[in-house]
């Protein structure tokens, strides 16, 4: 393809056929986007034609970069898969696909200097998570510290949603702890005290670290301007799980103009109000930054069956809720929902595990087409039906299991996991095409070529966690 920009009334669609009306006008509006799209929209699939169209088109300027920001690894991993098929390396590599999590870090990470000394990390300095017992014991050890017309009021604090909601929607003061007036300025102080000096090595939660973060952008102008000059184009996947914490940082950071951002969700699909998520995500959003809201209406994965159902559910959650039009056929000939009751747990595994077997043989399909979505505990679920499921020859891979610090799901998308399993798959003698391929890759970007390769590899039945 020639370095050449193409026209942007001349571009068309990368590696799929046409888009839908409604995602062509969300693709070339030249402010911010408010793109509300439903299961099976595309959401991935338009984010990535958008990235092409802007590159190829050369709004996105030479030297300027797409920063795209997802929740979860594997979706950000995706992202950038879909991108690097649709465009040239050159202009592949002036796309970022992030966690927020992974951006906020490396901001903390480049300008550590930056922060102001008494909330300063040490470096290098850990993650961690806290435990609700954690939480608990910290904030009677900041509660016993306290004056005692405060120790009541610091008392109403909740272990569960205190660093969620409080901490998360506090922005920081450049001149701790001279400004502490209030009991909440008080923990919060405290509460990040400990994390940074508590020990030799700060100990920081993500949570931690997005704060820092908006205090860097927000107290330093060059950087936040160096920030927005580099992306002048800012992605948002999944948009109705941002958490006030974040949406926080998204305004400190791309706020001012200058940035054109496309959020992109399902306010319908919203199930991380637990962890902070803002009911009002979209709302706030086209507000503060005037974004033109487009729904997609097309479903490109489901069959038309299932998205009458889907329509069903849809106009519970939102009567006014817009009709999607499904653009597949229907692979059923009976019903596309159905509705089980086992009269105990053992009849309901091995009844599941019986049907799974059947239907793969009867339609020829792979253990990477079914999933098992389980509400909580994957691992309780994955010890109760491992056994019967290979009775039946049936494997599971559950992508909830912790390892380390990570989750499984995490880490097959983990570009250092995979090189180490696929070296070590060559090095016991095992014949592997997918192995010797992705280590084909590396050589190739060590040695600074580059080669298009392609190839797919069946996948265990998944079990995931749902919220």
């Amino acid at each position: 393809m020639s370095n050449r920009s193409i026209a942007p009334d001349s571009w068309r669609p990368r590696g799929i056929a046409n888009l839908e009306p409604a995602a062509w006008t969300a693709l070339r509006h030249e402010g911010s986007t408010s793109v509300v799209a439903g299961p099976g929209a595309g959401k991935s699939e338009f984010l990535a034609q958008r990235a092409a169209y802007l590159l190829e088109t050369g709004l996105c300027k030479p030297t300027k970069q797409i920063l795209a920001i997802s929740f979860k690894t594997d979706a950000a991993a995706n992202l950038a898969v879909r991108v690097r098929k649709r465009v040239p390396p050159e202009l592949a590599g002036r796309f970022t696909s992030l966690t927020f999590d992974a951006f906020t870090k490396s901001l903390v990470d480049r300008f550590l200097a930056a922060i102001p000394q008494r909330l300063r990390p040490t470096r290098p300095y850990d993650i961690v998570f806290h435990a609700r017992r954690q939480v608990e014991t910290e904030l009677t050890r900041i509660r016993d510290l306290a004056r005692p017309d405060w120790k009541e009021h610091l008392a109403s604090f909740s272990p569960q949603s205190f660093e969620i909601f409080d901490v998360g929607g506090y922005r920081l003061p450049t001149d701790f702890p001279t400004s502490i007036k209030t009991p909440e300025d008080f923990a919060i102080y405290h509460w990040l005290h400990a994390q940074l000096y508590g020990t030799g090595t700060s100990k920081l939660t993500f949570i931690t670290l997005n704060r820092l973060a908006e205090l860097i952008v927000r107290a330093n102008p060059k950087i936040a301007r160096a920030i927005r000059a580099t992306y002048p184009y800012v992605f948002v996947d999944e948009f109705q799980d941002t958490s006030f914490a974040q949406y926080d940082f998204l305004l400190s950071t791309f706020g001012h103009g200058g940035t054109n951002i496309t959020a992109v969700g399902d306010h319908k699909q919203r199930i991380m109000g637990w962890a902070g998520a803002r009911q009002d995500a979209f709302e706030q959003f086209e507000n503060d930054f005037q974004a033109q809201r487009v729904n997609l209406l097309f479903n490109f994965r489901s069959s038309p069956e299932l998205v009458r159902v889907q329509h069903f559910v849809a106009e519970t959650l939102d009567p006014h809720s817009p009709q999607i039009q499904s653009q597949t056929t229907g692979q059923l000939d009976r019903d596309v929902v159905q509705v089980w009751r086992s009269t105990s747990k053992a009849i309901e595994v091995q009844r599941l595990a019986q049907w799974i077997s059947t239907d793969m043989t009867g339609r020829r399909k792979k253990p990477s087409d079914y999933v098992l979505l389980v509400r909580q505990k994957a691992d309780e679920f994955e010890e109760e039906l491992q056994s019967v499921f290979l009775a039946e020859g049936l494997s599971l891979r559950n992508e909830s299991r912790a390892v380390g610090k990570t989750n499984v799901q995490d880490l097959m998308v983990d570009a250092a996991a995979s090189i180490a399993i696929a070296a070590l798959r060559l090095a016991i003698g095992q014949r592997s095409p997918a192995a010797w391929v992705t280590l084909s890759k590396i050589f190739y970007v060590i040695r600074g070529q580059t080669k298009k390769m392609s190839y797919g590899v069946p996948l265990p039945i998944e079990i995931w966690k749902i919220s």
